[in-house]
């Protein structure tokens, strides 16, 4: 199947306006021709009436059906020129042609000719004919005369004017206004070219700028167009700002999964150096490969629907008890002591994978930059739950405390890491309206506080 031939928006309007135009100019000229015509037509036939009324004021009536006109009568000198074109003819009442003007050419077709059946001074309209082969206006009028005897007797007046100079006139007419149209509409494309060239102009500053966008020269849309695709273009703004959020919560995600899957990677690979037995290392293995399962599951959610604030209350230390025995394996090289108190019945209104991974990162950090203890303790304090880490690290200094919680941010570069683990819990806890607060521990390193609403 063809696809049709796409047309732009100004191509289209420049053809549909063409039509118009084209159909405004034909049917102008149609009726200013016509106007023309008309009134060309009407002072001919009041010059006709005015040329009869001067034959018949040089005609008498000698005797009753006797009417006399001189042969060379002193009116317009055109009826006294053979073949001038302007004639005049008058007939008696039997149709009979009893005197000619010397400019009569027509021969025996004037003496037959047709007359109209006509009464006694009525107006008889401009009529045309044929005579020899040569087109004329007909005037007639019908005269009554009375002798001294009373007797009345009929003569038929026909004026006739050769129709070529009036031809001429309308064709003369006819190209000058075919010439004063043409140049108008030529006129008016061209002005309708450049309004169109302007009022489309927006439209192709958006296509500009569209194409600067794809080749990432700039971020999106400029906000000064017309009120009509100013919401069209708010849109693609709001499209692409969408899809570059979307984009980089994608890439955050694989960054966080990264980081998020080490620490079970990391327990099974301590579990493998430390040549567990088989029953172990397939306890291990299981619990692990099922956290990871947990951890993928989580962060697809995340990065289709972002963090899910869940208001039901899940159990604290299942999941700080599973951390400990995690992080224990996983640091075992540096004989790290974890300590953990947290109440049996504490629960918190969190997502059990958002709680795993605050304080997953949050304990792997504390287990990295501490000598050889890692306190964890979780409470009820007034109207808040209250999770505490501590360790006996070199801390965080004060200056960079806000800094950490920046993503990619790394408060030493020696030890290993990407510093995702920090803005993440960060995103997790404004998503929650939780705080966390960094201070110095009793064990003279970092203390990180954490404040959740109950």
């Amino acid at each position: 199947m063809t696809q049709a031939k796409a047309y732009s928006l100004q191509k289209r309007l420049l053809l549909n306006t063409s039509f118009v135009l084209v159909f405004f100019i034909a049917a102008m000229s149609f009726i200013l021709l016509n106007a023309y015509k008309t009134g060309i037509l009407q002072v001919t036939h009041e010059r006709l009436h005015s040329q009869f009324y001067s034959i018949l004021s040089v005609s008498d009536e000698i005797e009753a059906g006797e009417l006399f006109i001189p042969e060379e009568p002193q009116v317009d000198q055109r009826f006294n020129q053979f073949g001038s074109g302007l004639i005049a003819l008058v007939y008696d009442e039997t149709e009979t042609l009893i005197w000619s003007s010397i400019s009569n050419d027509t021969g025996q077709a004037g003496e037959n000719l047709a007359l109209p059946i006509s009464f006694p001074g009525q107006e008889y309209p401009l009529t045309e004919m044929v005579l020899n082969n040569e087109t004329y206006f007909q005037f007639n009028y019908v005269t009554e005369w009375e002798s001294a005897q009373s007797e009345v007797s009929l003569y038929h007046y026909v004026i006739l004017e050769n129709k070529r100079a009036f031809d001429q006139i309308i064709a003369a007419y006819r190209n000058k206004l075919w010439m004063w149209l043409i140049g108008l509409a030529a006129s008016l494309m061209l002005i309708l070219f450049l309004v169109l060239r302007w009022s489309l102009s927006p439209i192709r500053k958006a296509m500009k700028e569209l194409r600067q966008v794809e080749l990432g020269i700039e971020d999106k849309l400029s906000e000064q167009y017309p009120q009509e695709i100013r919401g069209l273009t708010d849109s693609i703004n709001r499209f692409i700002s969408n899809e570059r959020h979307q984009s980089s919560r994608y890439k955050e995600t694989l960054g966080n999964l990264a980081h998020s899957l080490k620490t079970p990677l990391a327990v099974m690979q301590a579990a493998l150096q430390n040549d567990a037995d088989k029953a172990s290392l397939e306890k291990i293995y299981a619990e692990q490969l099922q956290r990871m399962d947990q951890i993928v599951a989580y962060q697809l959610q995340r990065a289709t629907r972002g963090p899910q604030v869940m208001m039901r209350s899940i159990s604290v230390a299942p999941a700080i008890e599973k951390l400990v025995k995690g992080l224990e394996k996983v640091y075992q090289h540096k004989n790290i002591q974890i300590t953990h108190n947290v109440d049996k019945d504490l629960k918190v209104a969190l997502n059990e994978g958002d709680l795993y991974e605050v304080c997953g990162n949050l304990m792997d950090n504390a287990c990295k930059f501490a000598q050889q203890r890692v306190s964890v303790e979780a409470k009820r304090e007034s109207q808040q739950i209250i999770i505490s880490i501590e360790d006996d690290g070199p801390g965080i200094p004060l200056q960079v405390r806000e800094s950490v919680l920046s993503r990619g941010k790394r408060l030493d570069e020696t030890v290993e890491g990407q510093g995702i683990g920090m803005s993440v819990v960060k995103e997790i806890l404004e998503a929650y309206h939780a705080t966390i607060d960094i201070g110095e521990s009793a064990l003279g390193g970092a203390s990180i506080r954490l404040a959740f609403k109950r």
